[in-house]
């Protein structure tokens, strides 16, 4: 950064008045005081919303009118500004006690007629204001010199106001977390029938042994102010290592531009039942302050030998719990593919009673697409007895965000494939992901597969079945400590992203003392530079960082390297002027033959300083960090080779290696459901029947690259019969104008493929609504065409 010359004045007077300057105090948020400012302001925010909720000064009295408002609120002001520290904690400078007034002053609570955060701008001076005014006079003016924008979304000008040329609205959606009721109960599962918990860490986090997580949990996205029914609701599932926090920016995207389309759309993020075990109650108060102190605390405070921080010994009184991949969770077992199914079928019969004649769609991001599609083409008669009750009959259209969904292509699965789905399923998988060891179908006989005819010969089958984790782990790269860090340096992100040190290299009270160098499973991150809060974030998710070199599936286009400064890798958002032309390479012409290598100009379309909401926003966040990986992979079986022919799994077939042996059910479980019975453990077979419009969407930098990615679970289900639908197949020319490049059926044949040139996996759900964006605009098209 080039300094400033002083050209005119002497340098005495120079030293003068920087000594004068030097004895008076900062002013509000000024100079060295800005952080420590900006913080305590946050803070005392926090302790107001306990003390004084807005929600609870409706006007309905004189002690709830706004007058009884202001006053409760500069209680705590002046509380926090008397020199001691308010909560035990947070003090507040008396040169912020005024600007801290003045949000409450001028709040939308209190009036016995609701009013609203008018926002308003006058674009030829350039003169913003914000009062609480009578929605109905929140209009522009009849001579067009003022605009003005009611914004629901918060009562407070500083949270519902831009400032910005036209003073619009920060955002017009607010979120909430719901749970309800689940009809899946899986064996060994707490709230199952004759469950009994007696792990130590579950009952420290759920206050005691009577809890269920049979449950399943969404995250409901609408527009703020007066509700009314929508004319659709779109549930989205998330992908590996997801959670319903990456639908964010998508849904305030395109619930806007919904509205401005005359359309009401929700929508409602889905959770996978993992995140009930996500011990959050330390980081909601960490949010709730804006404090990445607590959460630092709460995290990983044990073994920084840090004192429990006042606010979480008033709170939960103990740190945060962290379940290990074995013994601590093992019911992640029996929680299949068919759970999860059954888990989304209760948000979607709750969308169904809400939204306009139920027009309901699912879709899903990555990983999260084959949710979708298994969702779809399952019947959830169970029975076997009468009519089928199939997904895919409960939505207006399906969704898919870089991912495939699924086929129901592939060799038929063998006796020995369908008999070691049994055993694992019926106590096998259990067993083994408890002991983290072989075991046969009762759970506790140990085992090999050389010798298992021998060692579970007195079983049905007799199988055996190996160790896996319960929850999903990337070694050296992806833990629950280390996602859940992402959440910490979200939050100093928010006052401090591009100055002081992430926080998790920051060392408490001792050289060394920090939290990656104590924390075995952040010992990791040590590899990255050191750095601030966003840099920090921008080297694990960018793109081009070296995270996402590894694991592409957290890859996003959020700006890239700035320079080093004090020993810290700094960021440039997208925000932050013209990107290196290093970061935007041209990766050619688009691949004419599958599986597609990425092509096209890359582009810097997700802006960080928004994405940090993610992480921590709500009752929800931006990762799964106990992403189911044993239930799943019940319908999976590992192969194995013996010289040149399989022996376990595709049984006879030839083979060179044991992944050649290896199966799976994807779209199609009839030979197990239907040719064994067992529909409790999958009932995949409507997939040929689904008529309902699909719509999918790629990154040309992500791994979805080419529209021949959606042609398989294209052929595999059934004609669209839509009104928006014509008889036109799915797939018209599988090989025309090339197999990278199919020729799809379109509107007309149900079967929409977009691709978002230069996006990258994360990308399609987290860009900016602009001319770079295809995405939302053809969303909203297809939500739109298929509502009824």
């Amino acid at each position: 950064m080039p300094t400033s010359r002083l050209t005119v004045v002497p340098v005495l007077l120079v030293v003068a008045l920087a000594g004068s300057l030097h004895a008076a105090p900062d002013a509000c948020r000024a100079r060295a005081s800005a952080l420590g400012d900006a913080k305590a302001i946050a803070a005392v925010r926090g302790a107001i919303a306990r003390q004084c909720p807005c929600a609870s000064f409706d006007g309905s009295s004189k002690a709830k009118g706004h007058s009884r408002f202001v006053k409760c609120a500069n209680a705590v002001i002046d509380d926090a500004a008397d020199g001691t520290p308010l909560l035990g904690t947070f003090t507040l400078r008396r040169q912020c006690r005024s600007e801290v007034r003045k949000i409450y002053a001028t709040a939308a609570c209190g009036d016995a007629a609701p009013r609203v955060m008018c926002c308003a701008a006058k674009p030829t001076s350039g003169k913003k204001k914000a009062s609480a005014e009578n929605a109905a006079q929140c209009v522009d003016s009849s001579n067009g010199h003022v605009v003005r924008h009611a914004c629901h979304a918060s009562p407070f000008a500083v949270d519902a106001c831009s400032f910005n040329a036209t003073n619009d609205c920060v955002t017009l959606v607010v979120q909430e977390t719901v749970d309800v009721p689940s009809q899946a109960k899986p064996a060994n599962t707490p709230g199952s029938p004759a469950v009994v918990v007696t792990n130590t860490k579950l009952l420290t986090q759920f206050g005691g042994g009577s809890f269920s997580l049979n449950n399943a949990r969404y995250t409901r996205h609408r527009l703020a102010g007066a509700a009314e029914p929508p004319d659709a609701i779109l549930i989205l599932v998330p992908g590996f290592e997801g959670g319903a926090g990456d639908f964010k920016i998508l849904a305030e995207n395109v619930l806007a531009r919904a509205q401005a389309e005359g359309f009401v759309l929700e929508v409602w993020a889905f959770d996978r039942r993992t995140n009930q075990l996500e011990d959050t109650v330390g980081l909601d108060i960490a949010e709730e302050f804006s404090s990445p102190e607590i959460a630092l605390d709460w995290l990983y405070g044990g073994e920084l030998g840090l004192t429990l921080h006042p606010l979480l010994v008033s709170g939960p009184n103990r740190r945060g719990i962290f379940y290990d991949p074995q013994a601590d969770v093992p019911f992640i077992a029996s929680w299949t593919n068919l759970v999860f199914s059954r888990d989304i079928d209760a948000v979607v019969e709750v969308a169904r009673t809400v939204a306009r004649n139920q027009n309901v769609f699912l879709g899903g991001h990555s990983a999260g697409t084959g949710f979708t599609a298994r969702y779809a083409a399952t019947d959830f008669n169970l029975t076997g007895v009468g009519p089928a009750d199939p997904g895919y009959a409960k939505l207006r259209g399906l969704v898919l965000l870089e991912g495939g969904g699924g086929s129901t292509g592939g060799a038929p699965l063998t006796a020995d494939t369908l008999d070691r789905i049994e055993a694992k399923f019926d106590g096998g998988l259990y067993g083994a992901v408890r002991d983290n060891a072989p075991r046969c179908v009762d759970g506790v006989t140990p085992c090999t597969i050389a010798t298992e005819a021998v060692d579970c010969g007195v079983e049905v089958p007799p199988k055996c079945t190996l160790p896996t984790t319960a929850y999903a782990i990337v070694p050296g790269l992806l833990n629950p400590r280390i996602l859940s860090a992402g959440e910490l340096t979200a939050l100093q992100a928010v006052l401090d992203p591009d100055g002081g040190e992430n926080l998790v290299r920051v060392d408490q009270g001792g050289t060394g003392n920090n939290a990656v160098a104590k924390v075995p499973d952040l010992a990791s991150l040590a590899a990255l530079p050191r750095a601030t809060a966003d840099g920090g974030l921008g080297e694990f998710i960018d793109d081009d960082g070296i995270v996402a070199s590894i694991a592409s599936f957290v890859a996003t286009s959020i700006g890239a390297p700035e320079p080093v400064v004090g020993g810290l890798q700094t960021w440039q958002d997208i925000t932050e002027g013209p990107m290196p032309p290093a970061v935007v390479p041209d990766n050619g012409p688009p691949p004419t033959t599958l599986p597609g290598t990425r092509w096209g100009r890359e582009k810097e379309v997700t802006r960080l300083d928004r994405l940090i909401g993610n992480f921590y926003k709500g009752r929800t966040n931006f990762t799964d960090l106990y992403y189911p990986n044993a239930g799943p992979s019940v319908t999976t079986v590992s192969g194995g080779c013996a010289g040149s022919v399989c022996s376990v799994g595709n049984v006879g077939a030839a083979c060179t290696t044991d992944g050649q042996c290896s199966q799976a059910v994807d779209l199609d479980s009839t030979a197990l459901s239907v040719g064994r019975g067992r529909r409790d453990i999958e009932n995949l077979t409507q997939a040929a029947n689904v008529d309902i419009p699909v719509i999918a969407f790629g990154g040309t930098n992500g791994l979805a690259t080419v529209p021949g990615a959606y042609r398989p679970f294209g052929t595999s289900i059934g004609v669209c019969t839509a009104p928006s639908c014509n008889g036109t197949p799915r797939v018209v020319d599988a090989s025309s104008p090339n197999p990278a490049f199919p020729t799809f059926g379109g509107v007309a044949g149900g079967y929409e493929i977009v691709m978002a040139e230069g996006f990258a996996h994360i990308d399609v759900v987290t860009a900016e609504d602009d001319a770079n964006n295809p995405i939302p605009t053809a969303l909203v098209a297809f939500l739109k065409r298929n509502a009824q």
